[in-house]
């Protein structure tokens, strides 16, 4: 078992906009690779992933969808629809939720070129793909809904929310959506929907707000960080019940998960929150050189 991992972190440094590939070891981290991009303001990434080598990243100022292939140090670009948010990879086939098109462009993963978009609902902000069917999920903030496309027939089916879907996951038989609900204030809930009725059966409500969640399918946990509160809630997928609230500090901005802990990049502080799984408790804290936005966990380290 590796006693080390890899993470994509976006970052500021210096009024500069940064993607710092680094590897965390104790309590201390070793950076990489540091591609400088340019001004800050000029920037807006809203999200990163890993596929096959390359960290993506998700422009929502600038249109674009950016690659970046750390095994062959190459950079590269595409032009995708308004304000990209979210994107999923599957069959070779990039999607990306355009929150002001309303749409889900498609992006071809060899060539790297834009084949199409999928109408969906109003200001699609997530998107993610079924792993054992043809089918796709869209949150459409504007309209308390999550869309489900068949890829391969083009019908769609709605789920209704409870609040405003912002992020979303799925397990065997449930999405989990991540919702704002405004009522004099924000808060969060997170909705339980059984895939084959329809049936939003479940909802959790987390005071204040929300600004990033991840499930673990390995131990069915749900991970959601509060911006208000300054803490993270670990909810029980099976149970559908809050088991334990972290308090963090700071300003926590992304959640990502690795083989054995639980990261948080806290951009006022300036750190990454490590949190080990197993006994849920906060077994580190990385001071950065730099203002941390985005992290993801490097799955592929071939």
């Amino acid at each position: 078992m590796k006693n080390y991992e890899k993470v994509a972190v976006t970052g500021i440094s210096q009024e500069r906009f940064m993607l710092f590939i680094i590897e965390l070891s104790g309590e201390d981290y070793e950076c990489k690779k540091a591609i400088y991009f340019g001004n800050e303001y000029k920037f807006a990434i809203h999200s990163i992933i890993d596929y096959d080598n390359s960290i993506y990243l998700a422009d929502s100022f600038n249109n674009r969808i950016y690659k970046y292939d750390y095994k062959l140090d190459e950079f590269s670009e595409t032009t995708v629809g308004r304000d990209p948010r979210h994107m999923c990879i599957k069959d070779n086939i990039m999607y990306v939720a355009n929150f002001d098109s309303d749409n889900i462009s498609m992006i071809d993963m060899t060539s790297f070129t834009l084949l199409g978009s999928i109408p969906s609902g109003i200001k699609t902000h997530d998107v993610i793909l079924g792993e054992n069917n043809k089918k796709l999920y869209t949150c459409c903030y504007e309209e308390n809904k999550v869309m489900e496309y068949d890829i391969e027939n083009e019908s769609k089916r709605f789920f209704v929310t409870k609040g405003k879907p912002m992020h979303l996951f799925l397990s065997e038989d449930n999405i989990m959506v991540m919702t704002y609900f405004v009522n004099g204030n924000v808060n969060t809930k997170i909705n339980f929907i059984n895939i084959e009725t329809g049936d939003n059966y479940k909802t959790l409500e987390i005071k204040g707000l929300a600004s990033d969640f991840n499930f673990d399918k390995g131990n069915n946990m749900l991970y959601v960080i509060n911006i208000i509160d300054k803490s993270i809630y670990i909810i029980d997928g099976l149970e559908k019940e809050i088991i334990k609230k972290i308090y963090l500090g700071g300003y926590p901005e992304s959640v990502s998960l690795g083989e054995r802990n639980i990261y948080v990049a806290n951009s006022k502080k300036n750190q990454i929150t490590v949190i080990e799984k197993e006994g849920l408790y906060i077994s580190k804290i990385i001071d950065l050189q730099f203002t941390p936005v985005c992290i993801n966990v490097i799955q592929d380290q071939k």
